[in-house]
């Protein structure tokens, strides 16, 4: 479909998964700031995890500029321009222009989510590792690759001369390699935090006395869950970026839709995985005499 109808859509997709991504917001921030065996009490200040903390509220903060720059293009496309008579620019001549500055924001927000994203999921990795350095190289230089390619697209997008769409000659191959890169940076991180965490279980004593007994309950063991929440939440990313990456090899403009909700997807597995360890905290602490 054109891309004035797909900048439509992609907005309503936006705006969808922002309102979840609202709602699992205010929930992590409830886990992060408050008590997990008192509701209404907060924490004290040195028991905060203020990285956590901040990562949430810059992830909150791209991912509500990346809907207020699609609003104000959508605005500037449909209601500026058809009330000018005096310009000549059609909505999709607008949309097209890949220079134009909100185009340039919106990829730049698209690439600041994914960085603390991994970030975030690279720094978990490092401590469920006991805090080596050398099972996070690879992650780290992958992650520092899919950067500068994202930075690359937005220095090309907003040079003069950068005309034509995301799938030119010019930016379409430094857009397919961060996609393929961050594909590769979640599937490699995920899967070594959900390894070494089935391999501590493994070896545990309280793994053992689960599986000699009959009726064992997944949901019974911390461990078990932990690597039940990294699963559902790298395969929701994962999922999505597969998504992503299908419709910009087809240079199908729903490439738009998807990205946008890339962004929001992004912060809801975050916001999801701190959520359910908050719950599982809450839950081990009101057992403890």
């Amino acid at each position: 479909f054109s891309i004035d109808n797909a900048q439509i859509v992609a907005l309503f997709m936006e705006s969808v998964t922002y309102g979840v991504f609202l709602t699992t917001f205010v929930m992590c921030l409830h886990g992060l700031l408050y008590s997990p065996t008192h509701r209404f009490h907060l924490k004290p200040f040195f028991k905060v995890n203020y990285r956590m903390l901040i990562a949430a509220l810059l992830m909150f903060t791209f991912a509500s500029l990346d809907v207020a720059f699609g609003l104000c293009h959508n605005i500037k496309a449909f209601v500026t321009l058809n009330g000018n008579g005096n310009d000549p620019e059609t909505a999709e001549e607008v949309f097209d222009d890949v220079g134009n500055w909100i185009n340039v924001m919106k990829f730049v927000d698209y690439v600041a989510q994914t960085f603390i994203g991994d970030s975030i999921l690279i720094y978990r990795c490092y401590l469920v590792w006991d805090r080596s350095w050398y099972m996070i190289v690879p992650s780290v230089l992958l992650c520092l690759a899919e950067t500068v390619c994202g930075c690359m697209v937005a220095v090309i997008e907003a040079s003069p001369a950068s005309g034509g769409s995301l799938n030119s000659s010019t930016i379409s191959p430094f857009i397919t390699s961060m996609l393929s890169i961050t594909l590769a940076t979640t599937i490699l991180t995920t899967s070594l935090i959900v390894y070494r965490l089935w391999n501590v279980q493994s070896h545990s004593q309280t793994f053992l006395q689960f599986q000699q007994e009959r009726n064992r309950d997944w949901n019974s063991d911390p461990l078990a869950r932990a690597m039940k929440v990294m699963i559902e939440s790298g395969l929701l990313y994962t999922l999505s970026l597969v998504v992503l990456f299908a419709v910009f090899i087809t240079s199908s403009n729903a490439e738009l839709g998807v990205s946008d909700s890339v962004v929001q997807i992004i912060g809801i597995t975050f916001n999801m995985i701190i959520i359910r360890t908050s719950r599982v905290s809450s839950r081990i602490q009101s057992t403890v005499p």
